[in-house]
């Protein structure tokens, strides 16, 4: 009987154990709050994703070229020089107003925001339909962003981000009016 209350005592000090080790894990690795975890059906997740995660002041340019229009907007070479502070914008090598450009931007990272995401190896046949590239002032690299629909779910716009296994839904209104802006 004594050997039982010992054993019983070793299981109880190691499930303490377990439970505590546990616990330390997970206030030690809080959640990401800006990427949710698949769900169990791996399938939608209603968090914002917020995947354009940039300052407007380090963007050099973004490219769109999307299945119905393409455009680029870029930092004119003289306020890009002044440490990215300065306000010129062009849009197709056109000047335009900084709150015309400002706001494109803030369409652009907001576009991210509406949707889920799901695993994008889950996507089926899916069709890319344009790109995103965006090129930021301390990084050697532009990223490259594509966007793809499923043929048998048109309707629904995805954002494939270079290197990461997500998936973002879109809104396909708020990406055709982003496509369409002049």
């Amino acid at each position: 009987m004594h050997v039982k209350k010992r054993i019983g005592a070793a299981v109880c000090l190691l499930l303490g154990v377990i439970i505590a080790t546990f616990m330390a894990g997970r206030e030690a690795n809080p959640p990401d709050r800006d990427r949710e975890t698949m769900s169990a059906s791996e399938e939608q997740i209603q968090e914002p994703t917020g995947m354009f995660k940039w300052n407007d002041k380090e963007v050099w340019s973004v490219e769109w070229e999307g299945r119905n229009q393409s455009w680029i907007l870029q930092r004119e070479r003289a306020a890009a020089e002044e440490s990215m502070l300065g306000s010129g914008w062009l849009l197709n090598g056109s000047k335009l107003p900084v709150s015309q450009a400002e706001s494109r931007l803030r369409k652009l990272r907001e576009l991210g925001q509406d949707g889920g995401t799901r695993r994008a190896s889950s996507l089926s046949h899916e069709v890319i339909v344009g790109t995103i590239t965006v090129t930021l002032s301390q990084l050697e690299e532009p990223e490259v962003f594509l966007i793809a629909v499923e043929p048998d779910h048109s309707e629904q716009v995805w954002i494939l981000r270079s290197g990461d296994p997500l998936a973002y839904s879109v809104s396909k209104n708020a990406y055709l009016q982003l496509e369409r802006m002049q």
